[in-house]
C-alpha cells in the first residue's frame, strides 16, 4: 500500500501524517470581581509541542506489514537472528552437500585410478 511518510535526509522516521502534538496554552487567565464572579474568561491558544523537524518532508512509499505487525517501508525488514541462523545453516547444509559430492567423485576417479593400475599390473605379467 501506498502511504505518505515523513523523511528526514533520506531516511523515514514517521509512517503517516505527523503529530503535531497541539495542546492548549494558557494565554491569560481568568479574571473575577470582588464577589468572584468571573468578569474576563480565560483565553488558552493552541500551540503545537512536537514540530516536525526542520528538513523533513512529506512523501509516498510503498509500505508493507512488518513480522511484528508494525508498518515498515517495503523492503526493509531485517531478517531476525533465527532467520539469520537458518540462513547460515541451510549455507552450511549446502556446503556440506557439495563436499560429500566432491569427496564422492574423487573416490570414483580414484577407484578407477587403481582398476587401471592393476589391470596394467595383470597385463604385464602375462
Amino acid at each position: 500500500m501506498i502511504k505518505d511518510v515523513v523523511a528526514l535526509d533520506g531516511q523515514v522516521i514517521n509512517i503517516g501524517p505527523w503529530d503535531e502534538q497541539i495542546r492548549p496554552f494558557l494565554v491569560s487567565p481568568e479574571e473575577r470581581d470582588e464577589e468572584g464572579n468571573v468578569t474576563k474568561e480565560a483565553v488558552y491558544e493552541d500551540r503545537v509541542t512536537n514540530p516536525m523537524p526542520e528538513g523533513a518532508v512529506i512523501e509516498q512509499r510503498e509500505i508493507e506489514t512488518a513480522p511484528d505487525g508494525g508498518l515498515i517501508v517495503k523492503g526493509s525488514a531485517k531478517p531476525s537472528e533465527t532467520e539469520l541462523l537458518g540462513r547460515q545453516l541451510a549455507q552450511m547444509k549446502l556446503q556440506g552437500i557439495q563436499q560429500q559430492t566432491t569427496i564422492s567423485a574423487l573416490g570414483q576417479e580414484l577407484a578407477a585410478a587403481k582398476l587401471e593400475i592393476i589391470n596394467m599390473k595383470g597385463a604385464g605379467q602375462a
